[in-house]
């Protein structure tokens, strides 16, 4: 007797709703009941002063460079294709005997090239996931009865590997599953698709000169606000929109390079800007969001909409960090100061709730949230090249150089980007704490003389 076909969408795996208008359950113009609240007390961190490689990122030396493996199993234990129903359209077959423990070590070998992070793997399928081009998926492996005349192919049947898109953008879902069922298949990635960036959207058109003009000033200003109210909005979906549109704004491929640093400096310091003026206030916006605990997947079992919100507003609040950073330091005249000057600040500095701190253990979780390492990576990067003597020594005191020995090591095994920011960030942290060590025992020498 024959099976009747089993639906090819599994009760949690069905795609999310595109745009969800949650509400909170107490409606009103306040202010977004959504927005993490500030203040949340961390346990006292262990200090070390050591400039050798930490203990913690030796033991991390042995075993990290183990490269991440989907074990799958023989292709008997994969479900048969003829009984599910409907199958993807993004799909391929593997012929020529391939193994499912091959052809899942191509993927995921695919995934690290890409630097998509694999959220969970079970069996026979993995949940993918990419922030920056704002999609989520599943790759899963069936098996599929063809005619062939090999004999050693297990008796006539092949793998078959379908991606099926569970939310985000499908423009940039196409792109990936091109690129990964073609790895599946040949062994081989497909160069042109090296860097999958986001579609480019152009949000404001702005002059683009040295010094922006009074009116321009005055136009940009008002969207900002416009984009922080909706930030702060109780619409979520809304909210995203608005974090989105200021990652859009200080990034220099897609807004002006005098756009950008406008809104840049506003993120890293609100000294443009009336303090009367409230409403603004991208700088503790911002903080605010890179502060807040993430929501892990595995210990929550109701993830739901409210879990990915969370996650993608932290996420979007440390590019946004990064790309002011980056765009503050690569403009000319006053940058280098400029940096210098809030990186010494309370903001960064403090002990409790001081940026600085904040974003070195936001590293203790690169192996689930890589990308997240990716862009607080691109924070501390910065950091060492400003290689200000205070900020230097209170990052080694904070535990910089193991947690970025530890990144580097979880880049190698699943995340390119990571592990190309981690090795930049070490060579920056090296010679910025031995100049400061330098530094100091020169003004030692120069005192006791």
């Amino acid at each position: 007797m024959t099976s009747l076909p089993t639906n090819n969408y599994e009760g949690n795996d069905t795609a999310m709703f595109r745009s969800c208008m949650v509400q909170s359950r107490h409606s009103g113009n306040g202010s977004n009941h959504f927005l993490p609240s500030r203040g949340t007390e961390k346990a006292e961190r262990k200090f070390s002063m050591s400039l050798s490689t930490p203990q913690q990122s030796k033991e991390a030396n042995k075993d990290s460079f183990v490269k991440t493996v989907w074990e799958i199993g023989s292709i008997d234990t994969l479900p048969n294709a003829a009984n599910i129903f409907p199958l993807e359209r993004s799909r391929v077959s593997v012929n020529g005997g391939v193994s499912p423990n091959t052809i899942g070590q191509r993927i995921v070998d695919c995934l690290k090239y890409l630097s998509i992070t694999i959220v969970s793997k079970r069996r026979y399928k993995l949940v993918a996931e990419s922030l920056d081009c704002d999609v989520r998926f599943n790759i899963k492996l069936y098996k599929e009865k063809y005619d062939c005349d090999d004999v050693s192919s297990s008796e006539g049947y092949r793998v078959m590997v379908e991606l099926q898109k569970r939310s985000g953008c499908s423009i940039n879902f196409v792109q990936i599953a091109r690129t990964i069922l073609q790895m599946a298949k040949s062994g081989k990635c497909n160069t042109q698709c090296e860097e999958l960036s986001p579609c480019e959207k152009k949000f404001m058109l702005y002059k683009s000169s040295i010094e922006m003009e009074e009116e321009n000033v005055s136009s940009l200003f008002l969207d900002l606000k416009r984009t922080t109210a909706s930030i702060r909005s109780n619409q979520m979906d809304l909210s995203l929109l608005g974090m989105e549109e200021l990652v859009s704004l200080t990034s220099m491929h897609i807004s002006s390079n005098s756009t950008a640093l406008f809104v840049a400096k506003l993120v890293l310091g609100n000294d443009a800007v009336d303090s009367t003026d409230d409403s603004l206030d991208l700088n503790g916006l911002i903080k605010s969001f890179v502060s807040v605990d993430i929501c892990d997947e595995e210990d929550v079992k109701d993830y739901t909409f409210f879990g990915g919100y969370v996650n993608k507003m932290h996420y979007y609040a440390l590019t946004v960090l990064a790309n002011s950073m980056h765009v503050v330091w690569s403009s000319h005249g006053g940058g280098f100061g400029y940096l210098q000057q809030i990186l010494c600040a309370d903001g960064w500095l403090k002990k409790k709730h001081g940026l600085l701190p904040t974003l070195i253990d936001k590293l203790a979780h690169s192996e689930k949230r890589p990308h997240d390492a990716y862009q607080v990576m691109r924070c501390l990067n910065i950091v060492f090249q400003v290689s200000s003597p205070k900020v230097n020594l209170k990052a080694m005191e904070w535990g910089a150089p193991s947690a970025i020995y530890s990144a580097r090591d979880i880049g190698r095994s699943c995340h390119s980007l990571l592990e190309r920011e981690s090795e930049l960030a070490m060579r920056s942290s090296i010679n910025a704490i031995y100049g400061t060590m330098i530094a100091t025992e020169g003004a030692l020498v120069t005192c006791v003389a």
